[in-house]
């Protein structure tokens, strides 16, 4: 009896933590982005929250293990469709905004890369991807 309630208890505890991350969207790159301080690979990424803070998110690519953690401000409106949007810098991608149809947008502050790219001169071209 008690083995069986020990295993419905781990059944339990494993069952919410991976309810716990919320899966927001998914996009595909196919060149490297940066996201805050860090620069990404190209690929298929998701970015998910895990519910418990509302500014914190994690972008993540499981097949290449690579996974970055970032703060985001909500937006006033509502995205009417799934799309991800990056302000390019000659041939650099910086992730600004991301959000779900009908859900809650959201933009990424001022990073150190945008900072740099800014200082040089560079004018940014906004390039927006569709998101599921």
């Amino acid at each position: 009896m008690k083995k069986l309630l020990i295993l419905a208890c781990l059944t339990l505890l494993s069952v919410g933590i991976a309810s716990a991350q919320q899966q927001l969207i998914s996009f595909t790159s196919k060149t490297p982005f940066s996201i805050g301080n860090s620069t990404l690979p190209a690929g298929n990424y998701q970015i998910s929250t895990d519910g418990s803070d509302l500014m914190l998110f994690e972008c993540t690519n499981e097949s290449k293990g690579t996974s970055v953690m970032f703060e985001a401000d909500a937006t006033d409106m509502a995205p009417k469709t799934s799309s991800v949007t990056f302000a390019k810098y000659g041939d650099k991608l910086v992730l600004k905004s991301f959000g779900a149809a009908g859900s809650q947008g959201f933009f990424i502050p001022l990073s150190l890369p945008e900072k740099q790219a800014k200082k040089s001169g560079a004018k940014p071209t906004k390039v927006t991807q569709p998101a599921k």
